[in-house]
């Protein structure tokens, strides 16, 4: 069965994510902002890939779930959310369970697999309205503002082992 991985990323790691998996599983990865409707109308399912950035998912998911809606509906679809916090922590946000939901309550039906991967941000690559937004949130929560990395590209094995015993299975 074919599908195609769509995602949305801000600073890379979603991206990187994405390539990997669609590398692993053989399909294409495309971003949300330039995959063409016929392109999501092809495949068998769908893996959809997004950060949570500034406590929700990028605009351009939103926007491309939103145009897609009806195509979506009947497809397989895999979710997966890329975060600097993928463990509950008072200190530094919500977590990777409510940071999928918000990823997922766009969709019409559950996924069939789903994943939350750590990110990566480097204080020197945010923009100028990022910037002092983050630093500001670090003061906030009394932590210095240093960036983190916890991109760990092993951690997909398993969510594309999920997504091949789904096809599989012949659902």
């Amino acid at each position: 069965m074919n599908g195609i991985i769509v995602y949305a990323s801000k600073y890379g790691s979603t991206r990187e994510y994405a390539l990997l998996i669609a590398q692993k599983l053989g399909v294409e990865a495309l971003r949300a902002s330039e995959v063409p409707s016929e392109k999501v109308r092809r495949p068998h399912y769908v893996v959809l890939g997004s950060p949570i950035y500034a406590y929700s998912v990028l605009p351009e998911m939103e926007a491309f779930l939103e145009s897609n809606r009806e195509i979506l509906e009947g497809k397989p679809l895999a979710a997966f959310v890329v975060c600097g916090d993928t463990m509950w922590n008072p200190k530094a946000g919500e977590g990777g369970s409510k940071n999928l939901e918000k990823l997922t309550r766009f969709l019409s039906a559950e996924p069939f697999t789903t994943a939350i991967f750590g990110g990566r941000m480097r204080m020197e690559e945010l923009d100028e309205e990022d910037g002092p937004r983050i630093r500001a949130f670090y003061e906030r929560i009394g932590r210095e503002a240093t960036g983190f990395d916890r991109m760990e590209p092993g951690d997909v094995d398993p969510f594309v082992d999920r997504i091949n015993e789904f096809l599989a299975s012949g659902v």
